[in-house]
């Protein structure tokens, strides 16, 4: 097994990986980056808007009460250090608005969850507050997806463009699907000083046995 697929394996078993990705339809298992990266798996859904208005038409609907404020509140300077309760007290706003709160820990149709706003979409976690994925997350996730079926056209899937996601695009056998196999391409050692050694001829006529011309 290669140090990927042990990875991706390692916290969960392939079995219960293909469980997991034939009970959701919209949820997506994230397998985490680790390392510096100093994250968690998580179970996340994203959803896409085109701009301020659709995005809190977006948060109206998921029952998300945002904050707007008035004029734009004071934030951390950049490489400035701070201490944890001052910079705890920075409120985050989301990219491209004047000014919005990012929601953070909330609710949505009763399931607690994980919502922050990017450029273009929301991603809702419903593993908040913890760095791995359990059944309870899977149910949860269940229960979530059929409030949310209103949503479908504008799913993004996967949430971001990485094969962390176990997401049809990147693991098409979970999902019932053919993986596309690269064609098996046979190579052939090439002598360079033979090559050099032949004259490419123009205008050669062929014959036939008979003799005669047959260009």
């Amino acid at each position: 097994m290669d140090p990927w697929t042990k990875y991706f394996y390692e916290q969960h078993s392939e079995t219960e990986l293909k469980d997991w990705a034939s009970r959701l339809n919209m949820f997506r298992y994230f397998r985490a980056y680790g390392g510096h990266a100093n994250d968690g798996d998580s179970l996340d859904v994203a959803l896409k808007y085109g701009n301020i208005e659709q995005l809190i038409t977006l948060l109206n609907k998921l029952g998300i009460a945002y904050k707007k404020y008035q004029k734009k509140p004071d934030q951390p300077v950049l490489f400035k250090q701070y201490p944890m309760d001052k910079f705890a007290s920075f409120p985050s706003l989301i990219e491209g608005t004047e000014w919005i709160k990012q929601p953070g820990h909330c609710e949505i149709f009763c399931v607690k969850v994980f919502v922050w706003c990017y450029p273009g979409l929301i991603k809702i976690s419903v593993s908040p507050g913890t760095y791995e994925v359990t059944g309870k997350h899977i149910e949860l996730a269940e229960q979530l997806e059929k409030s949310l079926e209103s949503f479908r056209d504008i799913i993004l899937d996967p949430p971001s463009d990485t094969k962390h996601y176990l997401c049809p695009k990147y693991h098409p056998s979970f999902f019932g699907k053919v993986e596309k196999q690269e064609p098996n391409v046979v190579k052939v050692p090439v002598n360079l000083d033979k090559i050099k050694n032949f004259k490419i001829l123009d205008d050669v006529k062929m014959s036939s046995p008979n003799g005669k011309n047959i260009n």
